[in-house]
């Protein structure tokens, strides 16, 4: 009786089940597919259907067997398959959708196999086909006449019409090796279940692979894709090796990578789609060509990714990327101004590493905006300088530094996308149609911050990375601008106590990075701020010596003697040129780091000598120089504690003696002068006299030595950021 019950249940259950796959056909439209026969095959092979609009032979919805056991049938499917395809006058395609292969398949045996001869190519094919095999893209050495030995001759295997394999199951192995596809191959949802060998392929006018399932490798070693491969969705759960081919662009979105993806020395001429695939293993494109974009957004990688030897013309989009092992770009190569696009990419794997060429990748890499990636550059800048890639960690330092500096920019001098007119958004870079959007979203509820807007239909990424730097998202002007509608209301929405405050310390902030951006590459740049040290040493030792040495033209001149004037004026050009051309070498806007410098050092060094010589000098010692010396020793010092005016004690002022004016190398005095005030060393101890000095003149030197405390700042701050193991505290995590 219990064994009655559990065969009632088991037929239950097989019967359940056969319901639901005939239900689930049924819903699909597919019918269920029927063994092949010979009979079958020749009434197919009799009366070709027009599929698609075009002429095919019809195997759909078939279990065609060709295993070793069914030799027999296997034999006279290829012969009796191959005759009807090659002997048709016009190209016939083969449609084996929805049907089942058991067994081996193999492509070649259903082509037209000739040798690589002009004569002969012409005799077998059309002229149309003829153009297709001599074309360009094709990539083929065609021969004009026979060698010497005809058997060392490459042939080549060319299908006539289109193969269609649409949702076909290939149970046993499949070769299409060295098979020239006229008409293409449309493979949509394939399912391949043991090896897939597609080397050396030419497929034209369609390569369609989208959602195909290769369960074990697969080959398409050497293929040409004459047009755009379409992969989308396609899965590849063993080793899939594309090496050494040539792809026409490609669409590879959405496409699982099982096993390890060989990508290496292919070559790409038209934009690539590698958005939101899966790579489990390790991925390689090695000595690659991309002659357009191509984009990885969104793509994962479970594995190393190597991108050594790759040439790109146009940027590589790495956008919401993320990595678990290590992305090697060694040797790589881009266009003049095309960048590497990591935006939002992700590498929190303790094991996730991005290398490259010293000096080089750091200036390749680039993020639009400052938000939501300030902890994605912050890793980069470790990961740099864990394998002591100083100079690339400096490199992202710099960019986050522009960054900050065009988000303050944005807050300060942004428009408002809360109180602007649609007019204005347009201005900034809205379309019409998003401006007016914004506009009547903003009256029911204000923007709080700009990312907002992406949750608007109207507006996609691309625009917000226009608008980023021009436009701001200020809730709180909204609120003061909808309390103050008037003229002198509106006076006083700006002159809000704490909005004005906001602003005054985001502009603050602003300046303060501009500086130091301008002057020392945001404290990454050495030879930079070398230039600038040597030009203000060199205006201010001109300055020294223009108050200390012209005194007065009248009544009894006292000025330096012509070979002086000559002496000082001409160094003062060298220093300066050596200082310029360092600035102009080493900074990306020189003329803005050269202004920044002219604020520190024209308007008050040049408003103190002017008022000087306006008043004139009427005190004791005038014919005595204002600068005094050590005469104790002579030696190169480090003074970082030494102030510029001669001490007070007795005992020290008998050690200092003003320096003689009657000495031909008198006028390098000043300059050690000024390196002293500057960087606190020099070749001997000068300072100020305290007696019968103009007050103005102290002033001028207490500002040079003022300026040469942040210099000596900056200098050391950009040391320890330039020179490994300066300063280890960089290295801390």
């Amino acid at each position: 009786m219990r064994l009655i019950k559990i065969a009632l249940c088991v037929l239950l259950l097989t019967v359940f089940m056969l319901r639901s796959s005939l239900s689930v056909q049924a819903a699909n439209g597919q019918p269920e597919p029927t063994l092949l026969t010979l009979e079958l095959l020749q009434e197919r092979l009799n009366n070709p259907s027009n599929i698609e609009g075009v002429a095919a032979i019809d195997l759909q919805h078939l279990i065609i067997d060709i295993r070793p056991e069914n030799a027999e049938f296997r034999n006279q499917f290829y012969r009796l398959l191959k005759t009807t395809l090659n002997q048709s006058t016009k190209p016939l395609g083969l449609d084996l959708s929805y049907s089942q292969i058991q067994g081996d398949f193999n492509g070649g045996n259903l082509g037209v196999r000739v040798p690589l001869i002009e004569e002969t190519i012409k005799s077998v094919f059309s002229q149309e086909e003829v153009e297709q095999i001599k074309s360009k893209s094709a990539y083929l050495s065609i021969f004009k006449s026979p060698q010497s030995f005809s058997a060392s001759l490459p042939k080549l295997t060319v299908w006539r019409g289109r193969l269609k394999l649409e949702e076909t199951q290939f149970q046993g192995k499949v070769d299409f090796h060295n098979i020239f596809f006229l008409k293409g191959v449309d493979s949509r949802y394939a399912d391949f279940q043991k090896t897939a060998n597609w080397s050396d392929c030419r497929l034209s006018l369609l390569a369609n692979f989208g959602g195909a399932s290769f369960r074990e490798s697969a080959n398409f070693q050497h293929s040409y894709f004459i047009t755009s491969a379409q992969f989308k969705q396609a899965n590849f759960q063993g080793l899939t090796d594309f090496q050494g081919s040539h792809f026409n662009g490609g669409n590879f979105h959405q496409v699982r990578f099982g096993g390890a993806a060989d990508f290496d020395k292919t070559v790409w001429e038209e934009s690539t789609d590698f958005s939101d695939s899966l790579w489990s293993d390790r991925a390689g494109f090695t000595k690659s060509i991309f002659n357009a974009s191509v984009s990885f957004n969104q793509s994962r990688f479970a594995d190393s990714v190597d991108f050594r030897d790759t040439r790109f013309s146009e940027n590589l989009n790495l956008r919401e990327a993320s990595i678990e092992g290590l992305m090697d770009f060694s040797d790589v190569g881009f266009n003049h101004g095309k960048m590497l696009n990591i935006d939002h990419f992700m590498f929190d794997s303790k094991a996730a590493q991005i290398m490259g060429d010293p000096g080089i990748i750091g200036q390749l890499i680039t993020v639009p905006t400052l938000q939501g990636n300030e902890n994605l550059l912050r890793k980069l800048i470790r990961n740099f300088r864990e394998q002591e890639q100083i100079v690339d960690a400096n490199y992202i330092e710099l960019l986050r530094a522009k960054l900050r500096l065009n988000t303050w920019w944005g807050r300060i001098f942004g428009v408002n996308i809360n109180t602007a007119s649609v007019s204005r958004l347009v201005a900034i870079g809205f379309e019409p149609q998003q401006a007016e959007t914004i506009v009547r979203v903003r009256e029911e509820q204000p923007f709080r911050n700009l990312v907002e807007i992406l949750r608007l239909d109207d507006i996609n990424l691309a625009t917000y990375i226009t608008v980023y730097n021009r436009a701001i998202a200020n809730s709180q002007e909204a609120a003061i601008a909808d309390n103050y509608s008037s003229c002198w209301q509106r006076f006083l929405r700006l002159t809000h106590l704490k909005y004005g405050v906001e602003k005054l310390l985001t502009i603050l902030q602003w300046l303060q990075w501009e500086i130091l951006l301008l002057l020392t590459g945001y404290g990454t740049n050495f030879p930079l701020i070398f230039g600038v040290g040597i030009v203000a040493i060199a205006y201010f030792g001109l300055l020294f010596w223009l108050v200390d040495r012209v005194r007065r033209w009248r009544p009894s001149p006292i000025l330096p003697t012509p070979l002086e004037t000559t002496s000082m004026v001409g160094s003062y050009a060298i220093f300066t040129a050596i200082g310029l051309l360092e600035i102009f070498s080493a900074s990306t806007q020189p003329g803005l780091t050269l202004l920044c410098l002219g604020v520190f050092l024209l308007p008050i060094p040049g408003l103190i000598l002017g008022i000087i010589y306006r008043r004139g000098r009427y005190h004791n010692l005038l014919n005595t120089s204002y600068l005094t010396e050590d005469g104790s020793l002579r030696q190169l010092r480090l003074m970082i504690g030494r102030l510029p005016i001669m001490p007070r004690y007795p005992l020290f002022r008998e050690r200092y003696l003003p320096i003689l004016w009657d000495r031909r190398w008198n006028w390098l005095n000043y300059y050690d002068f000024s390196l002293n005030n500057l960087l606190k060393f020099g070749f001997n101890d000068l300072r100020m006299r305290d007696e019968f000095v103009p007050g103005l003149i102290t002033t001028l030197v207490w500002y040079q030595w003022s300026l040469g405390v942040l210099y000596l700042i900056l200098l050391l701050w950009t040391l320890s950021r330039t020179i490994p193991g300066l300063n280890l505290l960089i290295y801390l995590k």
